[in-house]
C-alpha cells in the first residue's frame, strides 16, 4: 500500500461495499468503460448476476474521493483447490506500475485468504496495444489455455 500512497498521496484508502450502491455501480461503469472495449463491458444486469457470486470481491482503490482502479471477483469450484476468479481489474491511470502492485496486493490478499490459486480470462493484448498475457505471465501467471476466439485464460497456482 506504501508504494500506492507514494502514486496517489494520504488520501488513498480502499472501499469493499458490504451492499454496493448506485455510487458503486457507477464507479464500476467508469472505471469498467475506460479499460474495455464495449463488448468486454457488463450492462447493469450483468453486474448484478456477478455480485451475487459465491464470496464476492468487489473492491475500490480511491484518492481523492476518485476511483482509481476496481477488483470484481469471487470463489469458483474447482474440484483440486479453492480458486479465486479475477473477473475484472480495471485501473484508471495505466502505465504507471498501478495494476502490478495491485495485482501483487490481490496475491497475497488470495494466499491469506486460504485459496490455492487465482484464475482469469485476458487476451494477449486489448485494443490498445496493452499486453495483458505478458503482463500477467510477468506476475506468474501461466496460460491454461487458448480459446479459436483469442481469449486465454491463465491462473496462478501456489
Amino acid at each position: 500500500m506504501d508504494h500506492l500512497k507514494s502514486q496517489f498521496g494520504p488520501s488513498l484508502h480502499i472501499v469493499i461495499p458490504e451492499s454496493p450502491s448506485e455510487i458503486h455501480h457507477t464507479w464500476f461503469h467508469e472505471l469498467e468503460k475506460q479499460s474495455f472495449r464495449e463488448s468486454l463491458r457488463y450492462d447493469e444486469k450483468e453486474l448484478e448476476e456477478r455480485l451475487k457470486q459465491e464470496d464476492v470481491l468487489f473492491l475500490f482503490l480511491i484518492a481523492d474521493d476518485i476511483p482509481e482502479g476496481v477488483i470484481l471477483g469471487n470463489r469458483i469450484t474447482r474440484s483440486d483447490r479453492k480458486t479465486f476468479y479475477l473477473d475484472t481489474l480495471a485501473i484508471r491511470r495505466k502505465g504507471k506500475g498501478i495494476g502490478k502492485i495491485v495485482l501483487s496486493h490481490l496475491i497475497e490478499w488470495a494466499k491469506t485468504c486460504g485459496y490455492a490459486a487465482i484464475e482469469l480470462d485476458t487476451e494477449a493484448e486489448n485494443e490498445d496495444g496493452i499486453p495483458l498475457k505478458k503482463f500477467y505471465e510477468t506476475a506468474g501467471f501461466m496460460v491454461q489455455y487458448i480459446e479459436d476466439d483469442g481469449n486465454i485464460t491463465m491462473s496462478l497456482i501456489w
